[in-house]
């Protein structure tokens, strides 16, 4: 079981229509190492704002293990 997943994860800021992330899927397993890697805009700090809970999916969920990380208090 993944640590932290992200499932068809969309995230758009208020008062902008294009997504800064459209439709997201990947998993974070314990022990591993990972990279985000990608072009300026490609909405790389705003994925680790979602998996750090630091702001919610507009569509999709983010969850660390089997919770919605909506449902957590961070």
């Amino acid at each position: 079981m993944a640590s932290l997943s992200l499932t068809n994860v969309s995230y758009t800021y208020k008062g902008v229509k294009k997504p800064a992330v459209t439709n997201v899927n990947c998993e974070f397993f314990p022990g591993k190492l990972y990279a985000i890697v990608g072009p300026s805009g490609s909405g790389k700090s705003t994925m680790l704002s979602i998996l750090a809970g630091l702001d919610l999916p507009t569509e999709g969920e983010a969850k660390l293990g089997t919770e919605d990380l909506a449902a957590i208090d961070l």
